[in-house]
């Protein structure tokens, strides 16, 4: 969201100035451009709201806006005194930017510690933070890497990705400034030329490397301030060619109908979340520069036309444009709420009028009640008063960042108990809390030795219980196609004994890296060593030449790491099952995946899938339903387990524990008082650690060699 423009500016005439600063960008009020806000954010929460998750081109628009006057202000100052005043830029900064979106943030804290479950509060608080210091673009590449439609699990401050763009933005672009000043007095280039040759290369690595993450990882590219830069440069430019960006008169009102029209209609032909801010992003950003370089001059005459311009410049527009930062601001977390409140997945026709109707009030109340006063405070009427009223928003803002950032990292780091190294069920009374112990070995039936007691662990924080393997950094490959991604790492055993009797290795997915917790205390008992090698949601299956992607990468290095490397046995899932309508069934392609690892002379044990779903387990307890409304559907399961159905490579078992999931096929939540999933089809390691006496009995009825003996 670009700063707010005060609505009453005028041109002004430069005072003196250093030699060069007669190329300075000019001081000019442009209603079109503050119409053109307005219109930008009706477009964005219209789409929001009613379009199905689509993307209208606005945040674009608000970027290449903010590089426009940005650029613009500080040339102009730096080039008129050869420095810039830090005290007066970040305390209008403040009053601006910061105090209403503080007041934003704070409100969304609190309503969503009193709707959100409480599963999500460590996350809400952890957002909080990082929309509140101007980095949660990267903390939503970290904890979501998408920006989605909003959903009942999307997070109320996704919005502020973009607001921490401009964030950051504000931040580096003093220093583009003085460096072009700086520049120009030492060659032969004006401060406007010595900042657009800076601009251009930043633009021209922008764009680069934009063009090479979408390759990689789309939406990465969407959230990241180095792919973004180049809208924002593209207003740069705007503004420091603002005087000659005049078109012909006889040209100028189709063009800046055309360019209305490209702004207008970007989300209804685009599909901004998977294109941009790639190339397709100059369809809206070349209808601002069209609207712009349309507007005549005050001197020029008008021929009585009806114009772009002039609608912008109308009443509902400037009006739009007035109240534009509030409405953006307000109008996603009430999206979420209602969601939340009403535990759907989109939004009624009713709710979103309801939505965009609170959303305006709202922003009008923050414009007149906030913004206005705000903005109306000179802090810099005189020599002798300007450096005392100048700290006052400045220390304020500081106080409030350093206040806000130490509570809410406070909040989260007692909140959230986080796992240490360590068997999870350590110390854990297995009377009140047997979780799989709860079945015999011959009778699958719930027993009578759980009690009514709490769930065990605690559903705050459980999404940070992963395995121990994934709390390392460096030998496990994420989900996506980051560059790197398709090398095959192992995560080697810190405990491994001298002289292993077997080497096991989970491999493939996450879904293998869940069971970690279990083979771990078997390797104990056994002297076995146990590694990992996962690459998140890369399963062993065929490559797709339509699709290619590093989990191609990942499968076809794979043996070649298991020749280099004395494995006994590897462990995978054999059948998936759908988080989305579908049943179970076994990839293509992996049969052939399968006859690779057992072709360099290591065994293969193949486990059933575990269930997945769409609802996130926790939130659903956290939120009241019981243990068995919250657990996946037993439907989604073959009638028989495929992996008995098909010709199995030599040297492949298989293992079928789906009974200690859904006994007497009813899936539950909770099993013998202990959670079973962490999010909606990742085991808790809780759960797994409970599951080691069936493992080892079906392992000992399938493997008998693991343990030195053969079978009868």
């Amino acid at each position: 969201m670009s700063l707010p423009t005060p609505v009453h500016t005028t041109s002004a005439p430069r005072s003196a100035a250093p030699s060069g600063s007669d190329a300075l960008p000019e001081r000019r009020y442009r209603p079109e451009l503050h119409g053109l806000r307005g219109l930008a954010i009706g477009g964005v929460v219209l789409f929001h709201l009613f379009g199905a998750g689509r993307v209208s081109g606005g945040i674009d628009i608000f970027l290449a806006i903010s590089g426009f006057l940005f650029t613009a202000m500080l040339l102009r100052e730096a080039g008129s005194t050869g420095r810039i005043n830090f005290l007066k830029y970040f305390a209008r900064l403040a009053r601006r930017i910061l105090a209403p979106a503080a007041l934003v943030i704070g409100t969304t804290t609190l309503l969503g510690l009193m709707i959100l479950p409480m599963t999500r509060h460590s996350q809400l608080v952890t957002e909080a933070r990082a929309s509140l210091l101007y980095f949660e673009n990267f903390e939503l590449i970290r904890s979501q890497l998408s920006y989605e439609a909003a959903g009942p699990e999307t997070s109320p401050f996704q919005h502020f990705w973009s607001l921490s763009v401009q964030g950051q933005f504000y931040l580096i672009w003093p220093a583009v400034a003085l460096l072009a000043v700086w520049l120009s007095r030492r060659t032969r280039f004006s401060p406007t030329s010595a900042m657009a040759g800076l601009i251009g290369l930043l633009m021209a690595g922008s764009f680069s490397f934009a063009l090479y993450l979408q390759q990689h990882s789309q939406a990465e590219a969407y959230l990241l301030t180095q792919t973004r830069i180049w809208e924002l440069g593209f207003g740069g430019i705007l503004a420091l060619v603002g005087a000659r960006l005049v078109l012909p008169r006889p040209v100028q009102t189709a063009a800046g109908w055309l360019g209305l029209a490209l702004i207008i209609s970007c989300g209804f032909l685009l599909d901004g979340a998977a294109l941009f801010p790639g190339p397709w992003a100059l369809w809206p950003l070349l209808g601002l520069a069209l609207v712009m370089a349309s507007a005549a001059r005050a001197e020029d005459p008008s021929d009585g036309m009806p114009t772009a311009q002039g609608l912008l410049a109308t009443g509902i527009f400037s009006r739009l444009g007035d109240i534009a930062y509030g409405l953006y601001l307000w109008h996603w977390p009430l999206l979420i709420f209602v969601l939340e409140l009403r535990g759907d997945a989109e939004l009624s026709a009713g709710d979103a009028v309801f939505v965009l109707g609170a959303s305006l009030l709202l922003g009008w109340l923050t414009y007149r009640l906030l913004e206005q006063p705000l903005a109306r405070t000179r802090p810099m009427d005189s020599a002798g008063r300007s450096r005392s009223k100048g700290l006052v928003p400045v220390t304020l803002a500081a106080g409030s960042l350093v206040i806000g950032g130490l509570a809410t990292t406070a909040y989260v780091q007692l909140t959230t108990a986080r796992e240490t190294d360590g068997l999870a069920m350590a110390g854990v009374d297995r009377q009140l809390y047997p979780g799989a112990d709860i079945f015999s070995a011959n009778d699958l039936r719930a027993s009578d030795t759980a009690q009514d007691v709490a769930i065990y662990p605690e559903l705050g924080g459980i999404s940070q219980r992963v395995p121990e393997y994934a709390r390392k950094d460096d030998c496990h490959q994420p989900t996506g196609n980051e560059p790197g991604t398709g090398e095959v790492l192992v995560c080697e055993d810190s405990a491994a004994p001298a002289d292993p009797t077997q080497t096991i290795m989970l491999a493939g997915g996450s879904h293998a890296g869940h069971w970690h917790n279990a083979w771990i205390m078997l390797a104990e008992r056994h002297n076995w060593e146990v590694l990992v090698s996962t690459k998140g949601g890369c399963v062993f299956r065929a490559n797709d030449p339509d699709q290619p992607s590093l989990c191609d990468d990942w499968n076809d290095a794979f043996p070649e790491m298991l020749k280099e490397r004395s494995v006994d046995v590897v462990v995978t899932p054999g059948t998936a099952i759908p988080r989305e309508p579908g049943t179970e069934q076994i990839h293509d392609g992996a049969r052939a995946r399968w006859e690779q690892i057992t072709g360099t002379g290591t065994d293969l044990l193949l486990l059933r899938g575990t269930p997945r779903q769409e609802k996130n387990v926790p939130d659903c307890l956290a939120q009241g339903d019981d243990a068995l409304e919250c657990a996946p559907d037993y439907a989604k399961f073959a009638e028989s387990n495929p992996l008995t159905e098909i010709d199995l490579p030599d040297d492949t078992y298989t293992l079928d524990l789906t009974d200690h999931f859904c006994p007497a096929q009813q899936c539950s939540a909770v099993i013998g008082n202990v959670l079973v999933y962490r999010d909606s089809h990742h085991l808790t390691n809780e759960y797994v650690e409970t599951m080691v006496p069936h493992l080892e009995r079906n392992l000992r009825e399938s493997m008998p060699q693991l343990f030195g003996t053969q079978a009868s």
